[in-house]
């Protein structure tokens, strides 16, 4: 039997609220701002029942001008800077050494990628702190990429055969040290 006024009763109580929404949707709703007047004694003076009583706290403008996060609460004023007279110093023009004069040290290399049948190598030219991935024939401070295989590049410069080793210590002779074991 609770499954025969189950139904019927459910559907009354939606409707019923349904009606009450209506209702509620046609009342209107006053929204002004509560303005409360003081007594003689600067105390509250009763207003009509049921309406929200607020204490007249002042003016609150100065309050609000306020930064909320500075640790003093006070404007930020910038300081004046006065302008410094600037040193004007003569300029020396460096003029690039001579093309022709070629460095002795090749470039070090550092890493080697072999990806889909194209090979780069990160070389690092002496003195540098940055290094660049390079791939053959390209030039690097005047030295020409020629090979570059799995452990090793080969560079090429005015007739110079430079062979550096990813491994510095295999091509020593020396064992390698295995990281991570």
């Amino acid at each position: 039997m609770t499954g025969k006024f189950a139904a019927p009763v459910l559907g009354a109580m939606i409707a019923g609220l349904v009606a009450v929404n209506v209702v509620l949707y046609d009342t209107p709703v006053d929204i002004a701002p509560i303005v409360s007047e003081k007594g003689r004694d600067g105390g509250l003076a009763p207003s009509s029942p049921g309406s929200l009583q607020i204490a007249d706290l002042g003016d609150f403008t100065e309050t609000f001008e306020r930064p909320l996060f500075s640790p003093t609460r006070r404007k930020f004023v910038p300081e004046p800077v006065e302008p410094q007279p600037v040193a004007v110093a003569s300029v020396v023009v460096v003029q690039p050494a001579a093309q022709n004069v070629t460095p002795a040290v090749a470039p070090s290399l550092l890493g080697i990628s072999i990806h889909g049948g194209s090979a780069k190598a990160l070389l690092r030219i002496a003195g540098a702190d940055s290094a660049f991935w390079y791939g053959n024939g390209e030039i690097v401070d005047g030295w020409t990429i020629s090979t570059i295989d799995k452990d090793q590049a080969v560079l090429e410069r005015d007739g110079k055969v430079a062979r550096i080793s990813l491994y510095p210590s295999a091509q020593d002779g020396q064992p390698a040290r295995n990281v991570g074991q």
